[in-house]
């Protein structure tokens, strides 16, 4: 439409042109030393005209030629965004199928290309790491961090998510604390970092991450309690293994009041206690516990340990068993206590019904101590013996 109006426009133009040139055709005149020129007025515009049209014309097609290679670049841009873009989708895809090795060949092929290169490396760190291949998830996890401006975070946690998928705690420990140290705030990072201490029960550093771990609610108040629990105790049972008593005794004194009364950390003092020789300290923090809570754990330790009064401590523990007159552990205890006190047929009574309601290795080993006690043949003994030590190597083979 626009090239006929010019067409049509060019014709009125020319047409009026030839007849202005009918009334007065005029003329132009040029002269340069010897050399002249003369034509009509008409003649003159048109090829001024003309002229004029051709250089503008010329400029133009140079102009264009100037900027053909930068358009030709620009459309090559465009094309390789357009087809990094494609492979992003398709390579994500990839990766949720399985189909590692072709997802990271396809995320790599126009990462360079991408606007989003960081998901291109993160997602082929995926793909590598699916096929075990350390090094090169590595690699891609420097290219994210090298060619996107403020990602450290992003693939931080990825790099630790990584790790910990590989189960290399100690990598993943160093990224975790490092990022805290560039955010300290950052509720994942604080929530990874807590999950890493308590598998890898460095339950000083889960203590320490307590007060933040509450102010930022990266956990339920009750999980946090929970938690606390969980450290103490934590460290508590650290200080026993290496037989720090005075660290023991710190731990248990500096302790809330409501972590000591918890059945967790009864049970590791009781057997601190107990390791130490003061067993008999452990009698009345259990027996103030059994008055309003039950506790197989501390059940099992109140048999273990021995108070001033034995006799005393097994009529206590007679009463508990009116309540309880199944409970293997607590018979298991009943029975020790009986042996203690010398009475050998009422233990072996105690120490058969234990082993009727949970036969375990150790009530058996008890049982035929008693057995020998009471005199009997050493044959049955013998068995009772075997029995318990075949049902102890069952029992640890089960929890490994």
């Amino acid at each position: 439409m626009k090239l006929l109006i010019i067409i049509a426009l060019a014709l009125v133009i020319g047409g009026g042109l030839i007849w202005l040139a009918e009334f007065e055709p005029g003329y132009v005149l040029f002269q340069y030393q010897g050399w002249s020129l003369e034509t009509s007025i008409i003649v003159f515009a048109v090829v001024f005209v003309l002229l004029v049209v051709a250089g503008y014309i010329g400029l133009r097609s140079l102009v264009l030629l100037k900027q053909t290679p930068g358009r030709l670049s620009e459309w090559q841009s465009v094309k390789r965004l357009r087809r990094a873009n494609q492979t992003l989708t398709r390579g994500l895809i990839m990766l949720e199928e399985g189909r590692w090795a072709e997802a990271e060949r396809l995320l790599m092929r126009y990462a360079s290309h991408s606007e989003t290169p960081l998901l291109h490396y993160l997602a082929a760190a995926r793909a590598a790491q699916k096929q075990h291949a350390a090094e090169r998830r590595d690699n891609y996890l420097r290219l994210a961090h090298d060619t996107t401006e403020g990602a450290d975070i992003a693939v931080g946690v990825v790099q630790a998510e990584l790790q910990l998928a590989a189960d290399q705690k100690e990598q993943a420990l160093a990224t975790l604390q490092h990022l805290r140290e560039v955010s300290p705030k950052h509720p994942y990072v604080l929530q990874l970092l807590q999950k890493l201490y308590s598998d890898m029960h460095q339950w000083q550093g889960v203590q320490e991450m307590l007060p933040d771990l509450r102010k930022r609610h990266v956990l339920a108040s009750s999980d946090v309690k929970s938690l606390s629990t969980d450290a103490t105790v934590g460290q508590l049972e650290a200080a026993i293994i290496k037989q720090d008593w005075a660290r023991v005794s710190d731990i248990w004194l500096e302790a809330p009041t409501k972590i000591r009364h918890s059945e967790a950390m009864l049970n590791a003092y009781a057997i601190g206690l107990n390791k130490q020789g003061r067993g008999k300290e452990a009698g009345p923090l259990i027996e103030a516990y059994m008055n309003n809570d039950w506790s197989d754990q501390l059940i099992y330790q109140y048999g273990l340990i021995r108070l001033d009064d034995v006799a005393a401590q097994l009529v206590r523990a007679e009463k508990w068993l009116e309540q309880q007159p199944e409970n293997p552990w607590l018979l298991l205890s009943v029975g020790r206590l009986l042996k203690a006190n010398q009475a050998w047929l009422k233990a072996e009574e105690a120490l058969r019904e234990s082993i009727v309601h949970g036969p375990r290795g150790e009530t058996y080993q008890e049982l035929a101590e008693v057995l020998a006690l009471k005199g009997s043949n050493e044959q049955l003994v013998s068995e009772t013996y075997k029995k318990g030590l075949a049902l102890m190597l069952s029992q640890q083979g089960a929890m490994t």
